[in-house]
């Protein structure tokens, strides 16, 4: 068994150390233009020189793999995965685009390449377990999902730490925020929706905001007549973030400026972090919901475990042949098979990452 991951930073060796140290011992290939910084040269996990942008070159590396892992910057994800489902091989996609890239779902039919995106731990696990509800209850009323990264001792004033493209975090604030109420799609900015409290039994006092996170599922389960994704914050974050957006800090020429400043500030590699998910799906009197709060271990923060852990495991999936569709596929597609959902959440438990069943009535 081959596995090839597209991106050399750190999410990616979480991913190629998760893969590596499973009993079926796959080889394990980094593929990206300069070797991984935290890769020692004597590692079992092999590092090739390559672009994923050139398609000659993903072609050499992919021979003989059982399946891929795509994990680099958005801004390239969506040819970088065009040119790996050319080679007609099984992939997991952790990138991220602004949009789910289902467009190349024909191109990934005809290639015979099975393809799951969105394969982090929201969207992605929080996705299975929507489609799992979904198929449980034969239709949902209404879908609420909380998530959050935080550190675990919040700094003053911005009350937060970067633990992801820094790019790609303020994106939160400002993409507009799709949700769907009453029936009615909408689509406000996050920093002009409603805050709103939240309590958790370990972490206390949380704030949320309604954020872009339900990507496929707008389309996926056009029924569903409420659905929203909130990110959960320490209070206080989010007046911070308010400010910094009507001084203009987050327009379009000043984002990248203000990204890096607050990545050199408050980088995750200094605030260990806590990652609390909530899954809540109701039909009727009937109601599913599912906890998740990791943390922080052996160095590896716990955003990085719950979303590399979750790739690593549906690369799993795809490499042993337990999902053979072809087609680019969204995550709540896995939920559609309740095997397919105790297999993901035992590998995560394993691992430490573990999920709770708070309601099931």
């Amino acid at each position: 068994m081959k596995i090839v991951i597209f991106g050399g930073g750190l999410q990616g060796l979480v991913i190629a150390n998760n893969l590596r140290a499973r009993e079926e011992k796959p080889e394990i290939v980094i593929a990206d233009i300069v070797r991984p910084a935290g890769l020692a040269e004597d590692s079992p996990i092999k590092w090739v020189k390559a672009d994923v942008l050139a398609g000659e070159q993903v072609k050499a590396v992919v021979s003989g793999a059982s399946a891929c892992v795509l994990a680099v910057p958005s801004s390239i994800a969506h040819q970088a995965l065009a040119n790996i489902i050319a080679c007609g091989v099984p992939v997991a996609d952790v990138s991220f685009t602004p949009d789910p890239p289902l467009s190349l779902s024909e191109a990934a039919r005809k290639s015979g390449s099975s393809c799951i995106v969105d394969c982090g731990v929201a969207p992605g696990l929080s996705h299975i377990l929507v489609g799992h509800a979904y198929k449980q209850l034969s239709g949902l009323d209404k879908v609420t999902i909380l998530v959050g990264g935080m550190p675990q001792k919040p700094p003053a004033v911005f009350h937060h730490a970067v633990y992801f493209n820094p790019c790609d975090l303020l994106a939160e604030y400002v993409r507009p925020a799709r949700a769907r109420t009453k029936g009615k799609d909408i689509a406000p900015h996050p920093l002009e929706a409603p805050i709103e409290p939240y309590h958790d039994s370990d972490l206390g006092a949380i704030e949320s905001f309604l954020s872009d996170g339900l990507r496929s599922l707008v389309t996926s389960f056009p029924d569903i007549p409420c659905m929203e994704e909130r990110t959960l914050r320490w209070q206080g974050h989010l007046r911070t973030m308010k400010d910094l957006n009507e001084l203009g800090f987050f327009l379009e020429g000043m984002l990248p400026n203000t990204a890096q400043s607050i990545n050199n500030k408050y980088p995750g590699k200094d605030f260990p972090d806590y990652l609390l998910m909530v899954v809540e799906a109701e039909k009727g009197s009937r109601k599913l919901a599912w906890r998740l709060l990791d943390k922080e271990t052996d160095g590896i923060s716990a955003m990085s475990r719950t979303t590399g852990f979750t790739t690593a495991a549906v690369a799993m999936v795809l490499a042993r042949g337990q999902f053979k569709e072809p087609g680019v596929h969204p995550p709540e597609v896995l939920g559609q098979d309740a095997a397919m959902v105790e297999l993901i959440l035992a590998d995560l438990a394993e691992r430490g990452v573990k999920t709770k069943e708070l309601v099931n009535k």
